[in-house]
């Protein structure tokens, strides 16, 4: 057999262009690509992880979740409530692999899952590794791109893949090489904005895309048997100091005034004056995610977008930080 008729074996046809992107979960974690997000220590990226894979089980959007936690201690994920909220109800469709079970090296136990690559053997399945750096050394350029070669075979068996990285030591970019941006399909930078003994809330923001994934906000409620995921809106969510304050006296404004007032009251009424271009600037910025405004007689009236003032606070802050004014979405 030639190479030409070898190579002809292998090329693609128009029957392999039916496959269209879909998502686990709407325009954030697209299915049968790998997703990889990072950030500093502590910033809680395993239980964003965790309510994932609560979600996505509970909803029945996978078959199969395997969950290679190489970071966390067995007692951090007691504390956390991990058995009574993922181990348990989900033992039949939940392998949650942890260190002390491993008696090999990330490194090995990843081409050991590579290994099993073949086919479509992975389809439905979310792998989840937790982290990137305890699978491979990120700082090794030839290793690091062995190890994504072995994430895309993973992912070219079917599988939907989740990698959390680490901050390099100024914080500003992912550790490792460039070989991993280069691999992976979809990037997002992790943000903590709030968190407290039950709640954590999180911004995430795409630095790489393939599949029309967007900039996302997530409530994680993180009381064992529950770890919910809930979204939030993106726009209120990323709000400045100066945002939040400015829009909470606006909310405390119109709520009082629930048949609208106009844009000159409305700026005066919370301490700014007409021409103040900063303060016209944002109130324009958050119409129609918190309010909305109609033009009467050459004159803006502004209304509230929701009802109740409980509206714009989420859950997470409503007994600790009430000044906040994110969308609770």
């Amino acid at each position: 057999m030639s190479i030409f008729e070898t190579l002809k074996e292998m090329r693609l046809e128009d029957s392999h262009f039916d496959e269209k992107t879909e998502f686990l979960i709407d325009d954030f974690l697209p299915k049968n690509l790998i997703t990889f997000y990072w950030a500093d220590g502590g910033n809680g990226k395993s239980f964003l992880s965790q309510a994932i894979t609560n979600h996505v089980l509970f909803y029945g959007l996978v078959d199969h979740v395997t969950y290679l936690d190489l970071d966390n201690p067995v007692s951090v994920l007691k504390d956390r409530g991990i058995n009574e909220t993922l181990v348990e109800p989900y033992r039949d469709k939940l392998d949650y692999i942890q260190r002390s079970r491993v008696e090999m090296s990330g490194f090995d136990l990843l081409l050991l899952i590579e290994e099993g690559a073949t086919g479509g053997a992975y389809r439905d399945c979310l792998f989840i590794f937790d982290s990137l750096r305890n699978f491979v050394d990120v700082k090794n350029e030839g290793r690091t791109m062995r190890a994504m070669d072995a994430f895309m075979n993973i992912r070219e068996a079917g599988a939907t893949i989740i990698i959390l990285g680490h901050a390099n030591k100024d914080g500003k970019n992912y550790e490792g090489s460039n070989n991993i941006k280069n691999s992976i399909d979809c990037m997002y930078r992790l943000r903590k904005t709030f968190s407290d003994d039950k709640n954590i809330e999180f911004l995430l923001t795409v630095e790489k895309e393939r599949a029309g994934i967007k900039n996302c906000a997530w409530h994680v409620d993180t009381q064992p048997k529950h770890f919910t995921l809930t979204r939030k809106d993106y726009k209120c969510a990323a709000m400045s100091t100066y945002d939040k304050a400015f829009t909470q006296k606006v909310i405390e404004a119109l709520s009082k005034h629930p048949d609208g007032m106009n844009k000159t009251a409305l700026l005066e009424y919370v301490g700014h004056k007409k021409d103040d271009r900063t303060a016209r600037d944002c109130l324009d910025r958050y119409e129609d995610e918190l309010w909305v405004s109609e033009k009467v007689s050459n004159q803006y009236t502004y209304r509230l977008k929701k009802p109740s003032l409980d509206d714009y606070i989420p859950p997470a802050r409503k007994t600790t930080d009430a000044t906040c004014t994110s969308c609770s979405g």
